[in-house]
């Protein structure tokens, strides 16, 4: 990664200084075919979706639930809302999750 560098000049005398800022972002790297990944999943999966119950947490799993239902082995099965985000599910909640879903997506938006 090159750092980039500024000249910086003080209104009553020049002075020089250098600041470098690092950018979190990677390098491009030359495009690479990447092997496709499959899941080792059997050929039905019931998935459960687990909202905190926070405000945009349902936003996040409805785009959760629509690339899951892409997938053929995917059938959504239960979706749950959390009565408080500090609290543990209600155990009448997890029951429901566990006796329905093979897998259970939690999520926690704000």
């Amino acid at each position: 990664m090159s750092p980039l560098r500024f000249d910086v000049r003080h209104c009553w005398r020049e002075m020089n200084a250098t600041l470098t800022i690092l950018s979190p972002v990677p390098e491009r790297r030359p495009e690479v075919a990447a092997a496709p990944v499959a899941w080792d999943l059997p050929e039905r999966v019931r998935v459960g979706l687990l909202s905190n119950g926070k405000p945009n947490t349902s936003h996040l799993l409805d785009g959760v639930a629509e690339v899951l239902a892409a997938d053929p082995r995917v059938v959504l099965t239960v979706r749950a809302i959390k009565e408080s985000a500090s609290r543990p599910a209600a155990r009448a909640t997890l029951d429901e999750l566990t006796a329905g879903a093979d897998l259970v997506v939690d999520a926690t938006a704000d």
